[in-house]
């Protein structure tokens, strides 16, 4: 008898009932906002978040014009950071929302 990891186990389990998704892009959003407080400072989360992240492109709301193209700017270094984070290529690109 071989025993199975529990996280495979699980990770089957979410996967079959569809919540991988939901729980991947979690992580993704969460990382990100740690990777933006980083690089611009805490106060950055005050006016930038990210808000959602499917087909692996995150979307991230911002306040003003001038905040998304530093944040834009800025892009490639941030979504390298994630996909180093997270283990795998994950985020391909970056969506503005003011």
């Amino acid at each position: 008898m071989t025993l199975v990891p529990l996280k495979n186990i699980l990770s089957r389990h979410l996967q079959r009932a569809g919540v991988g998704r939901q729980i991947e892009a979690a992580i993704v959003v969460e990382k990100f906002n740690q990777i933006l407080s980083e690089i611009f400072g805490e106060n950055i989360l005050k006016r930038a978040k990210a808000a959602s992240f499917k087909n692996k492109v995150l979307t991230v709301n911002c306040l003003s014009s001038v905040l998304a193209q530093e944040i834009y700017l800025k892009r490639q270094k941030i979504i390298t950071e994630l996909n180093r984070r997270l283990g795998r290529e994950v985020v391909e690109n970056l969506k503005f929302r003011m």
